[in-house]
């Protein structure tokens, strides 16, 4: 570096950009760990979530830092919002209908598979990072 030591400004902008990346990688490391090894991996599913809920207390303290982050935070929601009001609605219609498409093909009676209760949560975290990353990819203009 140049020796000049960081605005407050720039320290909330850096903090933010830096707990960004944690949470995104916790809540990655968490989402595996779930997924692939159920029973396996308590203690690793409960550090990540202490890193992924500290980091999400500073990037909500920190997302008006600046311009640039208060756009990103703004696409973020906005399209998590979205995705998760059209969850709810359209992703319920959907099993239906490709369950009673199979249950015709096949003759065998289906059950209810997906249950959004337990998903949507996890499908509005997804579209936040999925939406906060392709927004500091793409820019914010």
């Amino acid at each position: 570096m140049n020796g000049k030591a960081l605005t407050p400004r720039e320290k909330r902008v850096r903090r933010h950009n830096v707990s960004t990346l944690v949470a995104f990688l916790s809540f990655a490391v968490w989402i595996t760990a779930f997924t692939a090894f159920e029973a396996e991996f308590g203690a690793v599913r409960g550090i990540a979530s202490i890193l992924f809920l500290a980091a999400l207390l500073v990037m909500f303290t920190t997302r008006n830092a600046d311009e640039y982050t208060a756009a990103i935070w703004r696409a973020g929601t906005s399209l998590a919002f979205v995705v998760t009001v059209g969850f709810m609605f359209f992703a319920p219609f959907i099993e239906g209908f490709l369950d009673g498409l199979f249950e015709g093909f096949t003759e065998q009676p289906t059950e209810r598979d997906l249950d959004t209760g337990e998903l949507l949560p996890l499908v509005a975290l997804a579209s936040f990072f999925i939406a906060n990353a392709w927004t500091r990819i793409r820019g914010t203009f």
